[in-house]
């Protein structure tokens, strides 16, 4: 069995909000929407860092 004591718990970004975002720029590339690709990267980016800043507050 796995020590639960170590883990970090689940961050509030998941990796669904990575993918999302990724997918929005990627569309937003093909189909030529400049707003819609940069809200893309903007929520992928955000998604990011909101699940860094959770690790390295559960770590300290």
């Amino acid at each position: 069995m796995a020590d639960t004591d170590n883990e970090v718990p689940e961050a509030p970004a998941k990796w669904e909000n990575v993918v999302v975002g990724k997918a929005k720029e990627v569309l937003g590339r093909v189909v030529g929407d400049e707003e819609l690709t940069e809200e893309g990267q903007e929520q992928e980016e955000v998604a990011h860092e909101v699940r860094e800043e959770y690790r390295e507050e559960k770590q300290d």
